[in-house]
């Protein structure tokens, strides 16, 4: 008689610890990457200071996307703390979800070039959009296949709300873009900074 699989053994249910740190090594590159489109500037020392004035709207974008990075990083490693295990599904999920956040600088670089551009900006919603939903189907999936551990409903309803309204928020910034930029890029730059000052979980 055959002996059953480690991975039957364990309900198919995989370390969260080594999925948590290579999220997080993605996380880092996807940091790391988001300066490298900022080149310094090339003239001579008398024109230096009116030449960096030309970079401000790249190096804005910079920080505005570290912001929105790092808050996925926030909200990542929170709902990984609530994990008691994982699962195949899980981790490809997971994949799905980091793809988004290693494909920001890219439209991070786009936006800090053509910051007005309404193809621009939904292009940067959009990815900012995607990194929400894939997300929230993490969360989601964690409750589902009960991976979990237990929490109040508090929390829970508190983590789905959060999730709801920064996707929502990532859609009209969208719609916006083609008929008033300067509003969608405003609500871009909002999303970080109202998480920022109403981040307060239950206990």
């Amino acid at each position: 008689m055959t002996q059953p699989s480690a991975e039957a053994n364990t309900g198919s249910r995989f370390d969260a610890g080594r999925l948590a740190a290579l999220s997080d090594g993605i996380f880092a590159v996807a940091l790391t990457l988001l300066i490298l489109d900022i080149k310094p500037p090339e003239t001579d020392a008398a024109h230096l200071a009116r030449t960096l004035v030309t970079t401000i709207p790249s190096f804005g974008i910079f920080a505005l996307s570290f912001a929105i990075v790092s808050y996925h990083w926030v909200v990542h490693h929170l709902i990984f703390g609530l994990l008691k295990a994982v699962d195949r599904r899980l981790i490809w999920l997971n994949f799905a979800f980091l793809f988004t956040i290693v494909v920001l600088p890219f439209s991070a670089a786009v936006l800090g070039r053509y910051p007005s551009a309404p193809p621009a900006l939904v292009l940067y919603g959009t990815n900012i959009a995607s990194c929400s939903a894939a997300l929230t189907l993490v969360w989601w999936y964690m409750l589902r296949a009960k991976l979990t551990t237990n929490m109040r409903p508090a929390l829970q309803h508190y983590i789905s709300v959060r999730f709801l309204i920064w996707f929502a928020l990532s859609i009209v910034g969208i719609g916006l873009a083609p008929f008033l930029p300067i509003g969608s890029l405003t609500i871009f730059v909002a999303l970080p900074i109202l998480y920022a000052f109403s981040s307060r979980p239950p206990k």
